[in-house]
């Protein structure tokens, strides 16, 4: 019996530690810490280095123009700035209307179906600029990304640098408000992760690179993951930008939100452990700490949820009183609520209130999937919008 108190206490505060603790540690942190990292100053007209943006895409016809419309339309010097469109096995229209722009500045490679890692890595043996930035198809940025981005890197200690990745359409269903909530902690840890030299984690959807930081990546895994992973063990800083704002659109369906998920647990889980001295508390103590608490721990988190509710269940079932009552009744309350929400779901209503359940149980289950396949040894290199 003591033994599922001991489980559940423990599995209760590492939940806790995942989705609030951290969080809230880092922060006082971050008070307590005298020296605050502040950005640099603009550099002067004639100092701005060279930048190619990488766009690699796959099939992206629907979105391509308007893409490169708000590329071209960067508040960066002209002369300073080279747009890279990598197509990677693409077979409808997108290369056609890449070709159809005739500003100088955008250059297509294509590939025949490397996959998006490799053909990244195909792409950065063109490019012989100072600075490379990374984005995706479906991604707006503000005219004034690209200088909020680029100005870090005076400091020869940085880098890369990403912004702060914003979701722009009304988050009307309870999941998609849910995962807001979720993007705006994630935001929050970036940004006191920054502050405190132990970030190591980017966004792809756009982020920065010095060209001479780069490392050849594993097809298999993601560039938000490796990238910013070979950066630190380089002994140069991540820096999180939340004033270089992006934008992208919710995803609506939640069956495409799980299987991108799991793709995103399988490739970073694989690609954190491929640089595992990171996680040497004795060798990086800040990026072990960091990295330990802000992704492996919560990859495992839902092993944590079934050991706290399990454990607790079973001291019920034991005998009924009240602590176990009280230490029972939230798990049993988030499964009821994440049940009911399914249901109603498919009945196309919306039952108030239960969303937030829903969505942490489905972000758990992608987590434990991939995790379970990344320990299978199953890769995912083949390029995939959805």
């Amino acid at each position: 019996m003591s033994v599922l108190w001991a489980l559940a206490a423990a599995a209760t505060f590492m939940l806790f530690w995942i989705y609030g603790g951290y969080g809230g540690f880092l922060q006082l942190l971050h008070r307590l810490h005298r020296h605050h990292r502040t950005p640099p100053a603009e550099p002067a007209p004639d100092q701005w280095p060279h930048v190619t943006l990488l766009l690699t895409v796959h099939n992206e016809s629907k979105v391509i123009r308007q893409r490169l419309e708000n590329l071209l339309a960067l508040d960066y010097p002209t002369e300073r700035l080279q747009i890279v469109v990598a197509s990677d096995g693409s077979t409808d229209s997108t290369c056609e209307i890449v070709s159809s722009f005739a500003d100088t500045r955008i250059r297509l490679l294509q590939y025949a179906g490397l996959g998006k890692t490799a053909a990244q890595n195909a792409a950065l043996q063109e490019i012989t600029s100072e600075i490379v930035a990374f984005t995706d198809a479906d991604i707006i940025f503000t005219p004034s990304w690209l200088r909020q981005i680029v100005r870090h890197f005076q400091n020869p200690e940085v880098g890369a640098v990403d912004g702060r990745l914003c979701y722009g359409s009304p988050a009307i269903a309870q999941v998609q408000a849910s995962q807001g909530r979720y993007w705006l902690y994630e935001m929050k840890l970036r940004r006191l992760e920054s502050q405190l030299g132990i970030l190591a984690v980017l966004s792809g959807a756009g982020f920065a690179l010095r060209r001479t930081a780069f490392v050849p990546m594993d097809p298999a895994i993601g560039e938000d993951c490796i990238v910013p992973l070979d950066v630190v063990s380089q002994g140069l800083l991540v820096i999180h930008d939340p004033d270089a704002l992006h934008y992208d659109e919710f995803e609506t369906d939640t069956g495409v939100t799980m299987r991108r998920r799991v793709r995103m647990t399988l490739r970073n889980w694989q690609g954190t452990w491929q640089r595992s001295r990171l996680l040497n508390p004795l060798r990086h103590p800040g990026y072990a700490f960091a990295l330990w608490s802000h992704k492996i721990l919560r990859w495992l988190s839902p092993v944590f949820l079934l050991t706290a509710a399990g454990s607790a269940a079973g001291l019920l079932l034991l005998q009924v009183t009240i602590p176990r009552l009280l230490l029972a009744t939230p798990y049993a309350a988030l499964f009821a609520a994440a049940a009911f929400h399914w249901l109603f779901e498919r009945r196309r209503r919306l039952l108030p209130g239960t969303g937030a359940a829903y969505s942490f149980v489905l972000a758990n289950t992608a987590f434990i999937i991939g995790v379970a396949k990344a320990v299978a040894g199953w890769q995912i290199r083949a390029y995939r919008n959805t």
